[in-house]
């Protein structure tokens, strides 16, 4: 094998042998091929003793990138130290510590952990039948009063659309300052006001619900770890003996609990490496994440190298991203400079055997402003045909403000024909495979309409490039007079709709009626199980096979809490768009085995699901005021429009009810805490995303989001700082 020739950046972090030690590192420096080389490293060295060494990150995803390239490191240099490792996820740990003792947290051997989707399921059934069972009322209460019916309809559409984070998070904290279910009744007995009133049942009915199955969450496997730790010294001298090494990867995104297990771990062999970029921290919105934490390890540590140089992007892309953070931290308001640590990014040394940044041969950043947000989407859609037809080889990323963005870009793509993937929890692609199991359903539960028949066949069956002749077919399945029973059972009369019995259309039409056929003859006595069955009559991809596992296992645990239900409310269920568990449920099989952009590819996502990943062209869009802002003064999207004005910022409210609750007093003003908090992550988005480009870069906003807003919104000061750079640049 021949010798690695690391960077000067990478050096002393590669000689690193004991002690504590933080890496900063900026986008594209590395981090995973140094933590790779030097676990490697010291596994050759033998430095772990008979101990092991601990890698721990926060993706599933991130896991199994680590043990392949470990492995691959290892085989190479014929190191024969497989067990002398262990790669997890932080939660992953904390089941390992429980699963030690867990009489010592009051818990017996037979504990389950709910994972996110299992989460998602309960506490979406818990909000529900908390507005089923008189709740509806209380709900409604906090909304603004509203005379138009229209308007009134929007309010409560909002309302509910956020309220499951809000209450996710709510119960989150609850949990971390130690305050349960009881202890939060007995203060609402004097304090019967406040959005914690609505949460009170909800978490009541969430924890009676984990209980009766046996059940932790995340949040509990993380407390309960620690606990377990802090009580049994001798459980806490096995951890530390079992691991002489902690590596912490992704750790400006750890919170405190999180620390304090690993400090705990850590505290007798002090052999700890914490790796992160404390300018991409941009979780904390809706976690329990802060990059304080990271900042108090670099102060804090015996040993402190900065990866400060990154070969993803071209010389003028770093530039600018160096520009926004010398701006940020000199210029914006004091209470906000520290959304960004002053690190500039360099470009690698040329000529010196290392991997360079991209040369494009000449400037290749702009800006745009459009009339609304529409004209953007649109505009950049035709941008992003352009350059893919002239540059097919290069990877396109499309970065949105909202989930709700994705959708919008992704019907201007499907209009242009362009082929391309969506990443998150919106992707339309990824919910046809559900809607396609609802129409199937339908068709069903009214098998004698023929329409019903056409639509599945039209949807999900028929398939052929030959659109004109699909259309004339369809249209002559409506205008013939046989029966749907005909079309099914009746071979022979099928083959006088067609001329062409060899084409693609006629075959997958046949294969359509063959499936429907065996579907509606399958008993239903199981839902759970028939929606399998009709799964698996569809040609499907794995991730399309997955999510289909995953609504057959959702269907179950409905059927489980309420066995009454029958097929129409299970369709009725399907066709709910917001539906929350759906929506998770084609996020995490989107994230089961990570994303990559390959070279040609056209990507949608929001500025967060960016992070990690690179493309040559990259277009921002939505960089108004609104998304971006720069003072507490602007509106805010944490100031709900649609709650009365005491209840505004919802999140706010909580905090100080739970900082009354434990102190007798409100003690900070939550509400310009909050929205400085906003403002600071929302730079580092934008820093996130302006990382995430190779080559060529476009950033947009739009005066209004559509032609018929009144509403007037301003471009982000950001993008007038970044436009007066690329405009010097340009010349």
């Amino acid at each position: 094998m021949s010798k690695i020739n690391y960077r000067e950046d990478q050096l002393p972090i590669i000689q690193y042998e004991n002690g504590k030690m933080a890496v900063p590192a900026v986008p594209g420096a590395g981090k995973t091929f140094i933590v790779t080389n030097l676990v490697a490293k010291l596994l050759e060295e033998k430095r772990q003793g008979k101990g092991k060494i601990l890698i721990l990150t926060y993706m599933n995803s991130a896991v199994n990138n680590f043990k392949i390239r470990i492995k691959k490191i290892l085989e190479e240099k014929n190191i024969d130290e497989k067990n002398s490792y262990e790669v997890m996820t932080i939660h992953s740990l904390a089941v390992k510590i429980i699963k030690e003792k867990p009489e010592i947290v009051m818990l017996n051997e037979d504990f389950n952990i709910a994972d996110d989707l299992q989460k998602t399921m309960i506490l979406n059934e818990c909000i529900n039948n908390f507005k089923i069972n008189g709740g509806e009322k209380a709900f409604r209460f906090f909304l603004k009063e509203q005379k138009d019916p229209i308007w009134a309809d929007r309010q409560l559409d909002a309302w509910e659309k956020g309220f499951y984070d809000l209450v996710q998070n709510t119960i989150s904290e609850l949990k971390y300052k130690d305050i349960s279910p009881q202890k939060l009744e007995e203060y609402m007995r004097e304090n019967r006001r406040g959005i914690l009133k609505i949460i009170l049942p909800i978490y009541k009915e969430y924890e009676r619900r984990l209980k009766a199955n046996g059940l932790l969450d995340y949040d509990d496997m993380l407390i309960l770890a620690y606990k377990a730790l802090s009580i049994d010294e001798d459980l806490k001298i096995k951890y530390q003996n079992k691991y002489q090494y902690v590596f912490e990867d992704e750790c400006q995104d750890s919170n405190e609990i999180q620390g304090k297990i690993i400090g705990l771990i850590c505290e007798e062999h002090n052999n700890l490496v914490r790796v992160g970029d404390i300018n991409q921290s941009i979780t904390g919105t809706f976690s329990s994440s802060d990059p304080k934490f990271f900042k108090e390890f670099i102060e804090d540590s015996d040993y402190c190298y900065r990866m400060d140089m990154s070969n993803r992007s071209s010389k003028d892309i770093i530039n600018l991203a160096n520009e926004l953070t010398r701006y940020v931290t000199q210029n914006l308001q004091p209470e906000c400079r520290d959304a960004l640590e002053q690190m500039d990014i360099k470009t690698v040394p040329k000529n010196k055997g290392y991997k360079e940044n991209p040369k494009p041969d000449k400037y290749q950043i702009s800006y745009k402003y459009y009339k609304t947000f529409d004209k953007e989407i649109e505009q950049t859609v035709k941008f992003v045909r352009n350059i893919h037809k002239r540059y097919p080889d290069k990877s396109i990323g499309i970065l949105v403000p909202y989930n709700d963005h994705i959708n919008l870009v992704a019907k201007e793509l499907i209009k242009e024909d362009l082929e391309f993937e969506e990443l998150g929890p919106n992707s339309l692609r990824k919910r046809r495979i559900i809607d396609n199991i609802a129409i199937i359903i339908d068709f069903i539960l009214n098998c004698d309409e023929k329409e019903k028949l056409i639509e599945v066949l039209d949807k999900v069956y028929i398939k052929t490039d030959n659109k004109e002749g699909k259309k004339d077919f369809l249209q002559l399945l409506r205008e013939t007079n046989l029966t749907v029973e005909e079309l099914l059972y009746d071979e022979e009369c099928t083959k006088e709709l067609i001329i062409d019995t060899d084409s693609d259309l006629y075959e997958s039409f046949l294969f359509g009626l063959k499936n429907l056929k065996n579907i509606i003859e399958y008993p239903l006595t199981r839902i759970d199980k028939l929606i399998l069955f009709i799964g698996n009559s569809m040609m499907m991809e794995d991730e399309e096979r997955a999510i289909v596992d995953y609504l057959g296992f959702y269907v179950k645990y409905l059927l489980a809490e309420n066995n009454s239900m029958n097929l129409q409310q299970i369709y009725n269920l399907l066709s709910d768009r917001k539906n929350r568990v759906f929506s998770y449920i084609i996020e995490v099989v989107s994230e089961i085995n990570g994303y990559e952009a390959l070279p040609g590819s056209i990507t949608v996502c929001n500025y967060h699901k960016s992070k990690g990943l690179e493309w040559d062209c990259v277009f921002l869009l939505g960089m108004t005021q609104f998304n971006f802002p720069d003072n507490i003064y602007e509106k805010f999207q944490c100031d709900k429009w649609y709650l009365k004005e005491k209840y505004k910022n919802p999140e706010s409210n909580i905090k100080a009810e739970i900082d009354f609750m434990l102190h007798g007093e409100v003690t900070k003003n939550y509400a310009k805490e909050i929205k400085e908090n906003l403002i600071k992550e929302k730079i580092r988005l934008l820093y996130v995303g302006i990382t995430r480009a190779k080559e060529m870069l476009i950033l947009s906003a739009s005066e209004k989001n559509s032609a018929t807003d009144r509403n007037k919104q301003n471009p982000s000061m950001y993008l007038n700082i970044l436009k007066n750079i690329i405009d010097k640049k340009g010349e």
